[in-house]
């Protein structure tokens, strides 16, 4: 058998992507009525209660809903962070120095332990700052293993305007 060319980690994620958009007809078509398992009905809360807990603006709220081994992409070729102690290393002075953390989710999707969610993150700044708000528009995915998030990756969506 000749190997060719045999994908890289980005076409394999992208793969993955691609696929994923697909989650919601995957579960409608597994399901008769169209509804999720009890197992993805509480990954898709934990997740959602993990986006919402940013609103706190502290890092210590986030660490429950995460593994000690975390893996966290915290977008497509950028940081990396490894650990819930490297989270709160790395966000807890991000968040506690914006004004304001909202996270608008639009959809979510669950196939199993892989959660997906379309969403918006809006971090402001305080007008004193001389910084300017962001905006991020996303699709995050994220890995739920014995009822904490072992993996999660944000991805640029380009479905919405910011």
């Amino acid at each position: 058998m000749l190997l060719g060319n045999v994908p890289g980690r980005r076409q394999v994620i992208g793969a993955g992507l691609a696929l994923g958009g697909m989650l919601p007809f995957a579960a409608a078509a597994a399901t008769p009525d169209n509804a999720a398992t009890a197992r993805e009905a509480a990954n898709i809360k934990l997740v959602s209660a993990f986006c919402q807990a940013w609103s706190g603006r502290d890092v210590e709220k986030l660490i429950p809903f995460v593994a000690e081994t975390l893996e966290y992409h915290v977008s497509e070729g950028g940081m990396v962070v490894n650990g819930a102690a490297q989270l709160r290393e790395r966000m807890g002075p991000f968040m506690s120095g914006m004004q304001k953390i909202d996270w608008e989710i639009f959809r979510s999707a669950a196939l199993g332990d892989i959660v997906m969610n379309d969403r918006i993150d809006h971090f402001i700044r305080p007008p004193d700052s001389g910084k300017p708000d962001n905006h991020f528009a996303v699709t995050g995915v994220f890995l739920v293993r014995n009822g904490k998030i072992q993996y999660w990756a944000d991805y640029r969506s380009p479905d919405h305007k910011t």
